[in-house]
């Protein structure tokens, strides 16, 4: 595929003029995605990325992460068909198996991964067109029409961090994201995949691998430690996985994650959230986050080319504090090192 390419993640709750603003300023900027984040406390994803393609001709454009058990596959797939069409073949999706949406409609979550992968069949029978019979072991639709005839399925991501998904993801789908996954471990994620990729006889060169991970770099450092204590708690739906790999325990990753949920709870109640002890603190900001002043630009960058290094050929840059600024300090100065680094 060649070189690292990097896409910004946009926060879910922005509006449909501000997503396609940015969406210009990230193309402008040279970003190969515009990626708008999910959850339960977010707008429609798919009419607001309808505006941005409007707004935009080259860069991919696509929802993370949309579950089957927060929205029909269907309705997914007709969603994502539609969009590509808006956007002349730009369009992109990772789908979920969960999320905080999910969560909040009391849906039993079982047989996730199962659920993930028909989804995957069905928005490739769509794209086929024709009457779709598909009998899932979860899914069916009986005598549906697809008034699509041969279109190209969008580049189908799955959003994975566990084998059992990774395993599925590299069977069915066009690539895999992950996510917040260190430096430290995600070697492990990516030599898994790859044998997934080899068991199924599948081109390694032509799946994407990204990771889902912050960008927080500020004015001074003190301003991105703020920002970066009072997120940690997005930071841990898998530290119990990752733990061991930047200086935990077992039994102090059991400990931040009882404490998650009062953390995500104090964000959105507007109030001060639990911060861990200093040397915990310093551990989670150092090793799940790109974290620092301006200064620390080299830093940052590098930190990008060693994930190249780990088999990564994507990174989705979740941007902290003004994404304006952020957007546009990515593209002027990071865009440029990358693209021409050689690994």
């Amino acid at each position: 595929m060649g070189g690292l390419k990097l896409g910004v993640v946009l926060n879910g709750r922005r509006s449909a003029n501000e997503v396609a603003e940015l969406a210009r300023l990230s193309e402008q900027q040279g970003f190969s995605h515009l990626w708008l984040s999910g959850g339960s406390r977010t707008k429609d994803h798919f009419l607001r990325l309808a505006l941005a393609a409007s707004k935009t001709r080259r860069i991919q454009i696509g929802p993370i992460a949309i579950s089957p058990f927060e929205m029909h596959p269907v309705r997914i797939g007709l969603s994502l068909l539609t969009l590509d069409e808006m956007a002349e073949g730009r369009a992109s999706i990772v789908l979920g198996g969960g999320g905080d949406l999910a969560a909040t409609l009391n849906v039993p979550l079982k047989n996730r991964v199962q659920s993930v992968g028909e989804t995957v069949d069905l928005i490739r029978l769509l794209g086929r067109g024709g009457e779709v019979n598909y009998r899932g072991r979860i899914f069916q639709t009986k005598r549906l029409f697809s008034p699509w005839q041969g279109a190209s399925v969008p580049p189908l991501y799955i959003g994975a961090n566990r084998p059992r998904m990774l395993q599925m993801a590299a069977e069915k789908s066009d690539g895999v994201m992950v996510t917040d996954m260190p430096l430290s471990f995600v070697r492990s994620l990516v030599d898994l995949i790859r044998r997934g990729l080899q068991n199924a006889r599948r081109d390694a060169g032509k799946f994407r691998i990204s990771n889902w991970f912050v960008w927080n770099l500020q004015d001074t450092e003190e301003e991105a430690l703020r920002f970066a204590r009072r997120t940690l708690g997005f930071r841990l739906y898998y530290i119990r996985d990752v733990a061991g790999s930047i200086g935990l325990t077992a039994d102090q990753a059991l400990e931040l994650r009882r404490k998650q949920p009062d953390m995500l709870r104090a964000i959105f109640e507007g109030r001060d959230p639990y911060v861990p002890p200093r040397d915990i603190t310093k551990s989670l900001i150092d090793h799940l986050t790109i974290t620092g002043s301006q200064r620390c630009l080299g830093e940052a960058v590098e930190k990008l080319h060693e994930f190249e290094k780990q088999g990564l050929n994507e990174m989705a840059l979740a941007v902290e504090g003004n994404p304006v600024s952020a957007i546009k300090l990515l593209g002027e100065k990071v865009l440029p090192h990358i693209q021409q680094k050689e690994i």
